[in-house]
């Protein structure tokens, strides 16, 4: 069967029909899974994006058809994997940006195709994002979807949304350059903490007073001109925010700091709890312990300040080095090792990406761990429950099977037996997710028991 979808691809780059292809693709796939054909006339770059016609498909029938500008996206996945993940937006015939809803996800006009390549699994970052949002906490929504680019078969992708502001997003209020009232600028702000946009394994030098705020402590919580630890302007953009709204924000990121580093840290007047939701912190920190993401609190971090609110955290991002996968710090590596995240800097302290020192110093708050644990164990009785966590892998693992994708992505990108770096697992892909589950098993039970001791 997986022949003659091979045979398939082939005709589509030998001028076949478009429409009758990919109709013959979808017939050999098994139940239905959305089909996305991707036609450009130039080459896919980083940027700036390409003008391109996207078409998505279920079986025989046409969903959506639109422009669209197509760009590479993600840093070491760009630099380093053959399958490549695209940021997409879609346009009118202008080239201008219009909003439109995708196999049924909330109107936007900007989108991610995440091709999973180093995660096996092909499930991570939907299985993360998925519980986020069952727990009350924004993540990108998503759906599985296979993709065709200018006649080449990809394989399995995830649709879905990209962080950004929104009604349906990060739902902050909006600023622009003019805004500038007292109480108009305090918010709403997305900051990331991150790698400058497609520089790969940048350094130091690519942060500056025109991209991002740089924290005034290393990540000891010592005072530093030479802190490792920045915050990237996400919205506004650097481009676009005025120097009255950085001076704000700015000023916002520099108290909750002096507070946190403070003598006074827990103190209910002069402490952190007067610039910080709690609460979304609580939750940020479980979510990437839980699923020990290696990328957690360091890069791929969100922050958002809405109007008249506290410092969140959140949305969660990139998990794809996540549920037993290996990091890029190979004193965490350890077989079967179960390691706090936010202990990072203990293993690898001379990355060029660090944790902030907030973690340990929150940790040291008896009622922020008391918090912590509460929170930790009303989600263990459902969100975070054994049963609940391997039923949605199962959902997740089920559907992708009966649609056959998982034989055709792995028929496409010979992988299996192959080390992808990070990762070393060369085994199948039921393999994996067993590992997935089994791994995850064991990090509640450590969990459970480790928790208290915080």
């Amino acid at each position: 069967m997986y022949k003659v979808l091979l045979l398939i691809v082939v005709l589509f780059s030998c001028g076949s029909s478009t429409e009758e292809s990919i109709h013959q693709a979808l017939q050999v796939s098994g139940d239905p899974i959305p089909f996305i054909k991707i036609s450009t006339r130039k080459k896919i770059i980083d940027e700036p994006k390409t003008a391109a016609i996207m078409q998505i498909f279920m079986k025989d029938t046409l969903l959506f058809s639109s422009r669209i500008g197509i760009e590479y996206r993600g840093a070491v996945s760009q630099m380093f994997y053959e399958k490549k993940s695209y940021g997409i937006e879609l346009w009118d015939e202008t080239n201008k940006g219009i909003s439109g809803s995708l196999l049924n996800l909330p109107r936007e006009e900007d989108w991610i195709l995440h091709g999973p390549y180093a995660d096996k699994s092909l499930i991570r970052n939907v299985i993360a994002y998925q519980v986020s949002n069952k727990i009350g906490r924004y993540a990108p929504k998503t759906q599985f979807v296979e993709v065709e680019i200018n006649g080449d078969f990809k394989g399995l992708y995830v649709l879905m949304e990209k962080i950004k502001r929104g009604k349906e997003r990060v739902n902050v209020s909006k600023l622009s350059a003019k805004t500038s009232a007292s109480d108009s600028i305090s918010g709403g702000y997305i900051l990331k903490i991150d790698k400058t946009v497609g520089s790969g394994f940048s350094n130091q030098d690519d942060y500056n007073k025109s991209n991002a705020i740089t924290s005034r402590y290393d990540q000891s919580g010592k005072i530093s001109k030479n802190s490792k630890i920045h915050f990237l302007y996400d919205y506004p953009k650097s481009e676009n925010i005025s120097e009255l709204q950085k001076d704000y924000i700015n000023n916002y990121v520099h108290l909750f700091e002096k507070a946190l580093a403070s003598s006074d840290f827990s103190d209910p007047k002069l402490g952190f709890r007067n610039y910080i939701d709690e609460d979304s912190f609580i939750d940020y920190f479980l979510l990437t312990e839980l699923f020990q993401n290696f990328d957690g609190y360091r890069i791929s971090t969100y922050l958002q300040k809405e109007r008249g609110d506290k410092l969140k955290m959140g949305p969660i991002w990139d998990f794809d080095l996540s549920l037993g996968s290996k990091g890029f710090c190979h004193n965490m590596n350890k077989e079967n090792q179960n390691f706090w995240i936010f202990e990072y800097n203990k293993y690898c302290g001379d990355d060029l990406w660090v944790v902030p020192f907030w973690w340990n110093r929150l940790l040291q708050d008896k009622l922020f761990v008391e918090k912590l644990n509460t929170r930790w164990n009303i989600l263990r009785q459902n969100e975070f429950s054994e049963v609940e966590l391997i039923q949605n892998i199962n959902n997740q693992v089920n559907y992708l099977k009966n649609t056959k994708a998982v034989e055709r992505n792995f028929d496409r990108w010979r992988i299996l037996n192959k080390r992808i770096e990070p990762n070393e697992t060369k085994g199948s892909n039921d393999q994996e997710v067993e590992m997935i589950k089994n791994w995850l098993k064991q990090r509640l039970i450590w969990m459970d028991k480790e928790l208290p001791k915080l």
